[in-house]
């Protein structure tokens, strides 16, 4: 028997990408937690809300790097994700206890890599990093859905089995799962935002 629910999102399960973008203006570096992300050849599509920081950052630039974080970083993570970089926080977000901060990299302990076929930054903490260009953006009514295109994947040796493959064992990507920080192996802890059962 099976029973129909409502949901206002629905995270059943994703990688966990903490994607780099750079504000044209100021040249800051900005962090933006995302799990809304799939690949086709050579493409990265994400989905993104349209009052964060790393959106707008991309409506006036063209370049982001997809840092892919690894189950081991969960709590430098979490450390971030009620912060925004944008200082315009919108009332929903307010009263979900979002917070302003200019330095995402410090509260997160996070350590930039200068970036190599594009000028958005690289988080070294990250195992796998995936430079882009945006192609394409589309806007709906509170979200965006961004086309990048693939410039260049930087993989970290220690999961590397050859100059050209990545050992699978050594890769223990971070899944969001309904909210819950999970690795491939187990559970991990949850998102200040999980909201279904767990014993």
């Amino acid at each position: 028997m099976f029973k129909k629910i409502e949901k206002e999102s629905f995270y059943y399960g994703f990688p966990v990408v903490l994607m780099t973008t750079k504000d044209i203006k100021s040249q800051e570096d900005n962090i933006t937690v995302i799990s809304s992300t799939w690949t086709l050849g050579k493409s990265i599509v994400i989905g993104l809300g349209l009052h964060n920081k790393g959106f707008l950052n991309l409506k006036v630039g063209s370049e982001a790097t997809l840092n892919l974080a690894s189950a081991s970083i969960w709590e430098n993570i979490e450390r971030i994700a009620k912060t925004t970089g944008n200082p315009t926080i919108p009332d929903y977000k307010r009263q979900a206890g979002y917070k302003y901060c200019f330095d995402k990299f410090d509260l997160g302990g996070f350590t930039k890599m200068v970036g190599k076929e594009v000028q958005t930054v690289r988080i070294q903490e990250c195992p796998i990093q995936i430079e882009t260009i945006v192609n394409d953006i589309t806007q709906r009514k509170k979200f965006a859905i961004v086309e990048c295109e693939i410039k260049g994947i930087f993989v970290n040796k220690k999961n590397l089995y050859d100059d050209s493959h990545i050992d699978v064992d050594k890769w223990d990507p971070l899944i969001y799962k309904f909210r819950e920080y999970t690795s491939t192996r187990h559970s991990l802890g949850t998102n200040f935002r999980f909201q279904e059962f767990k014993s």
